[in-house]
């Protein structure tokens, strides 16, 4: 009898990584992985307990993964960044996006759990959002979000003209943003004189 194999837990994530980006999350199973490293799931089972262990592995990946497109999106205006990386990650890795937007699963409540208070500390640097609370800050994020995820489903989907560049996602989203701001600024600004005057 041979050496028994031996694999990094980095080695297996990296392996069940693979098979959520090309099949999706839900087809991660340790026989799959297994294969892949033309192995027995025996190893697999010395370094992860069972798949949902696995599958957690997997999902700070995908957030380390989301916090580095934001950070090679760095314009001076963290609020564009926020959908520049959210469009990048939904054309990269379109299985994923589609496995977390667009599915019912509790991938993206995980997710959320992550990466709303990295968002939410991009957004307090951004000199148009001075002024808003944390609170007004996570309503303006889930606006942005509802129009962002929208356009990024088109992204994942091959939903939009093949001739769409870059510059001009950049510009529908720029403009929601301006509108979802001024619409915030202005309702503030009227809810301050409301509460002045009573």
């Amino acid at each position: 009898m041979g050496p028994k194999v031996k694999f990094t837990r980095e080695q297996i994530i990296d392996s069940a990584f693979e098979i959520a980006k090309t099949e999706g999350i839900d087809n991660i199973t340790m026989r799959k992985i297994a294969a892949r490293l033309g192995s027995s799931v025996a190893p697999i089972y010395v370094n992860f307990k069972d798949v949902s262990e696995l599958i957690e592995a997997v999902m700070e990946r995908i957030v380390a993964i989301s916090q580095k497109l934001l950070s090679e999106e760095s314009t001076g205006h963290p609020f564009n960044d926020i959908g520049m990386a959210s469009l990048r990650f939904a054309k990269e890795y379109s299985v994923l996006f589609r496995d977390l937007v667009m599915k019912n699963n509790n991938h993206m409540k995980s997710y959320d759990e992550n990466m709303v208070p990295v968002l939410i500390k991009e957004m307090q640097k951004d000199p148009e959002l001075e002024g808003f609370t944390v609170d007004e800050l996570k309503t303006i994020l889930l606006k942005m979000r509802i129009f962002q995820l929208g356009l990024s489903v088109m992204v994942a989907n091959g939903l939009l003209p093949e001739d769409y560049e870059k510059d001009e996602l950049m510009n529908i989203l720029s403009s929601a943003a301006n509108d979802v701001i001024l619409s915030a600024r202005v309702q503030k600004n009227n809810l301050n004189k409301v509460s002045e005057m009573g």
